[in-house]
């Protein structure tokens, strides 16, 4: 028997990393949906369950205001990360990731999975 991939929501308001992370992710095998600001997360969030939610955690859409604590309450079985892009990132944590550092994208995933 098959199972269901796993399912990935990115929300980012940079269109080249909705389209890098969904290659990257979907070259891996999981099913991403992606979504470009608030109102259009939560309106996923509504219709599917999802595994992994990776959110820019500066998006600069109004409706974001509140947007993570909002996710983890209409998906609380997922795993959720936080996005940056700071070099110099303060405060890191297992649930932040660079989202232009691939590697460390995939392996943060697998790891939360896998846990």
């Amino acid at each position: 028997m098959v199972s269901d991939p796993i399912k990935i929501l990115i929300v980012d308001d940079d269109e080249q990393v909705l389209i890098e992370l969904e290659r990257l992710l979907e070259s891996e095998g999981y099913h991403t949906t992606t979504a470009w600001g608030g109102g259009e997360a939560l309106a996923y969030a509504d219709q599917m369950q999802f595994d992994v939610l990776l959110v820019d955690e500066d998006l600069t859409d109004p409706e974001c205001d509140g947007l993570a604590a909002e996710l983890k309450r209409r998906q609380p079985c997922a795993c959720f990360l936080d996005m940056h892009t700071r070099k110099n990132h303060r405060g890191a944590s297992a649930h932040r990731i660079h989202k232009w550092k691939h590697a460390e994208v995939k392996a943060t995933i697998r790891n939360f999975l896998a846990a």
